[in-house]
């Protein structure tokens, strides 16, 4: 499988995007050498997305869930828009190589104040590739409930519009265009929303629904835990997942 072609891809372009929106060539990147692989971080901040991320991580480790030796090569990005208006990107792609080749992780988004037309805009493009390749929409869709959610809240903070990928090896081409797909779709949306003015109200939402991702990162989500428990350093975590700005 072409995996690091696919990445490579990918990463450029959602750089390509970054940098575009933001009206700015300036990159940051960081890289750590931890025991059981690395983890790379690269950051494009601006005025329309203020803190837009990539992520490369390779990690040899043991499944949290099945306890086989796994190799997890994955590729990350987040998007922490400057206007409530626009969603908050969630792009996690994995491989994972045990006895088995699969592709998990996940592309949706979390709403803040985003119009509701911009959601079913992002969510009928993806539905249009899943089922180019023959895949159940809905199915994949339906793998994404609950997925940021945590017993003290009322509901779960992601939309539930994009996709699960839970896929063999053979779904290569598959993953690759519906994350091509997804970052394209959100640019989009992007473009659209990022002159709009917005409320004091939809900003103090913005911020809440930021503090309620962190919090689930940092007591809930089970990749996080184990990063910490294999010495991913706090800094690598917070650069690659962390809003840039929260306000209580």
């Amino acid at each position: 499988m072409a995996i690091e072609t696919i990445y490579k891809q990918l990463n450029q372009t959602a750089l390509k995007g970054f940098k575009r929106l933001n009206k700015t060539d300036r990159v940051e990147h960081k890289h750590w050498k931890v025991p059981a692989g690395s983890w790379d971080v690269t950051v494009v901040r601006g005025t329309v997305l203020e803190k837009a991320t990539t992520s490369r991580i390779i990690l040899n480790t043991k499944n949290p869930l099945t306890g086989a030796d796994t190799r997890f090569n994955v590729f990350q990005v987040k998007i922490y828009p400057a206007s409530p208006k626009i969603p908050i990107m969630l792009f996690n792609m994995e491989n994972r190589v045990a006895g088995d080749d699969l592709f998990a992780g996940f592309l949706d988004v979390v709403p803040a104040a985003a119009r509701k037309d911009d959601l079913k805009f992002l969510q009928t493009k993806i539905k249009k590739v899943t089922e180019k390749y023959g895949q159940d929409y809905e199915a994949l869709r339906a793998k994404l409930k609950d997925m940021y959610w945590m017993e003290s809240w009322d509901k779960a903070l992601n939309a539930e519009i994009g996709i699960r990928l839970e896929l063999g090896s053979d779904q290569a081409a598959l993953v690759k265009e519906a994350g091509l797909n997804w970052l394209e779709s959100y640019f989009e949306v992007v473009e659209k929303r990022k002159r709009e003015r917005f409320t004091e109200k939809q900003s103090s939402l913005m911020y809440a629904v930021r503090a309620r991702i962190m919090e689930y990162y940092l007591l809930k989500d089970i990749s996080v835990k184990v990063a910490q428990k294999l010495g991913v350093p706090l800094e690598a975590l917070s650069l690659a997942h962390f809003a840039p700005a929260i306000r209580y």
